[in-house]
């Protein structure tokens, strides 16, 4: 159980400046700048984020792999694609071009030796019950395709749970009833503390129902339980030597990704989590 770190800060510094070129180039440089820190730090393994999606496609794609296979000693992960996606979608366009999506990304993981794969199961826009359950029938028929597609790669791909305000995969009991109804061995799950603390989950629970199928934490930061802003950790309320200490009961053996909406923060936050580890 070692600390790593997401891109995702990277990606968002970087937009924000307008110091790029174009997406992919946007992509690159963000992947570049964060398998750097990793290096430079002493940081084992990063999660890479594959947005803006447009760089999935064509010689865009290539580059980045080549990128990633130039840090041989450096551990990956991939977060899959997230923005204009949805799993779990009514619109059967939508719900196609997701899968397809992760499909892809399952593929690029498999190129540059990552054996995570995080995907988000979307969202819910309707609070009806009886439609919340077509939106988890939309998920398990998704997920069974993209599983059974890639099975062959040495890719475990991760159900991430989700913040309060996406309506869907939110508690212990949302969990549990799509991994009764998945019923199979070969779908797990990515933690995410920040995610969990919106919508009041009981830690101690989740890890003793679900230790086996936690392969991937984000490690979260928050203070306001209708947003997820992802600031330094320790800025917020979440108490993080707490998280550990149950981490370590269930002799937990992945990564801990320090997931931040901006890379300004990373060693302020790496600091913060040492005090625990």
């Amino acid at each position: 159980m070692k600390l790593g770190i997401s891109s995702l800060g990277y990606v968002v510094d970087l937009g924000l400046s307008s110091q790029f070129n174009s997406l992919p180039d946007l992509l690159l440089k963000a992947t570049e700048s964060c398998l750097t820190f990793a290096e430079e730090n002493g940081i084992g393994t990063c999660e890479l984020v594959l947005e803006p999606l447009e760089t999935l496609f064509d010689q865009n794609i290539e580059n980045f792999i080549e990128l990633c296979n130039s840090f041989k000693k450096i551990k990956k992960q991939i977060h899959g694609p997230f923005l204009d996606l949805n799993l779990c979608s009514h619109n059967v366009l939508v719900h196609k071009a997701t899968i397809e999506t992760y499909k892809k990304s399952a593929e690029i993981s498999e190129k540059i030796k990552a054996n995570i794969l995080t995907i988000h199961p979307g969202i819910a826009n309707y609070l009806i019950k009886s439609i919340l359950q077509y939106n988890q029938e939309k998920l398990i028929n998704g997920i069974d395709e993209i599983v059974d597609n890639t099975k062959d790669f040495n890719v475990l791909i991760c159900v991430e749970n989700m913040p309060k305000m996406v309506n869907f995969f939110l508690t212990i009991d949302d969990i549990d009833s799509f991994f009764k109804k998945i019923n199979r061995n070969d779908i797990f799950m990515t933690w995410d503390t920040s995610h969990s603390w919106t919508c009041d989950i009981d830690v101690e629970l989740l890890w003793k129902k679900f230790n086996k199928l936690i392969k991937n934490i984000h490690l979260v930061d928050n203070k306001d339980k209708e947003t997820d802003l992802h600031p330094a950790l320790g800025a917020g309320t979440i108490e993080f030597g707490k998280i550990i200490d149950i981490v370590k009961n269930y002799d937990y053996k992945g990564a801990l990704i320090v997931e931040l909406s901006s890379a300004k923060g990373l060693l302020q936050s790496i600091e913060h989590m040492k005090k625990f580890l």
